[in-house]
């Protein structure tokens, strides 16, 4: 019995120190996630001749009249965008409604800046097509939209504000608050009419996207791939963005008219014959633009 014990002990310490010699060559090649954070700033892409005005940059601030900017640098593995949205110049004046004007936060991707002729997007509207994730696409100050667009596939929910519920150019018996179905409703949440904080996040495995808006200390979650329901029944793979997320995310925001959402295709919120607000007469602020990620571009 002797005998077995120390050879049972003998190889049990053999056992022990290659099990060991295992660990220690996987913590040598596993490569560590180290997180930075950035303070995004931009440069100036696409203005538009309609106003012989261009966005405003400050650093990480963009106050927006009709035009685009990009992100100075690209992102690679992002965890987290932070943001703060100002919407209060896209609220009804004494001159128009400010309806079917687009306020955009987004971002695409690519391995280099997508500036000028290098631009691209997942409209199908000329540009060439590359991945695209809309934090905020707006109908006015009325209805965002949320989208991630993936090899041609795409993902959305809607929130609606207070501010369209005194618009006749909205259907307020189609109004829905059921995040099941891709749905929320921001009133008595999120006043549009002065800065609200966003914030987005990805999960480490880039299975799950959140966006998060705040307000003097209250939150709503408006968009979350593993919890919620995709808006008109949109569903989407989510497994390519991990890879899509080595080659580089760019942050494109801009401000411009030609689409804007209504809500779910079935029931519309927005309804009524409201195309003719001119895009020259209103706009918005982005400021306080942060991403955490791996590295940058």
């Amino acid at each position: 019995m002797n005998k077995k014990k120390k050879l049972n002990k003998q190889i049990m310490s053999k056992l022990s120190k290659f099990y060991d010699r295992i660990k220690k060559l996987f913590r040598r090649n596993k490569k560590s996630l180290s997180l930075t954070t950035y303070n995004v700033t931009f440069d100036s892409d696409w203005t538009s001749d309609w106003c012989n005005t261009s966005p405003i940059i400050e650093n990480s601030t963009v106050t927006f009249n009709a035009g685009r900017v990009v992100s100075t640098h690209g992102f690679k593995n992002i965890s987290r965008i932070t943001a703060t949205i100002d919407l209060s110049g896209m609220a009804p004046t004494e001159i128009q409604k400010n309806n079917w004007l687009n306020a955009s936060f987004y971002m695409v991707n690519s391995a280099t800046q997508p500036k000028g002729t290098n631009y691209c997007d997942a409209g199908n509207n000329g540009a060439p097509y590359c991945n695209e994730i809309d934090f905020m696409e707006t109908n006015g100050n009325r209805i965002l939209q949320q989208t991630i667009h993936l090899n041609n596939k795409q993902r959305f929910e809607y929130s609606y504000s207070e501010a369209l519920m005194s618009d006749n150019c909205y259907t307020q018996s189609n109004l829905s608050n059921d995040p099941s179905i891709g749905t929320h409703s921001l009133v008595d949440v999120i006043d549009v009419t002065i800065p609200f904080d966003m914030e987005v996040t990805f999960n480490s495995d880039y299975t799950n996207m959140s966006i998060i808006l705040t307000q003097n200390g209250i939150s709503i979650l408006i968009y979350d791939v593993l919890n919620n329901g995709g808006a008109d029944g949109t569903t989407i793979d989510m497994s390519s963005l991990k890879s899509s997320m080595s080659v580089g995310w760019w942050i494109t925001p801009s401000y411009w008219e030609g689409y804007s959402p209504k809500g779910p295709y079935d029931s519309p919120w927005f309804t009524g014959d409201c195309y003719n607000d001119k895009l020259c007469n209103a706009g918005w602020k982005l400021s306080n633009v942060v991403v955490t990620a791996e590295s940058q571009i």
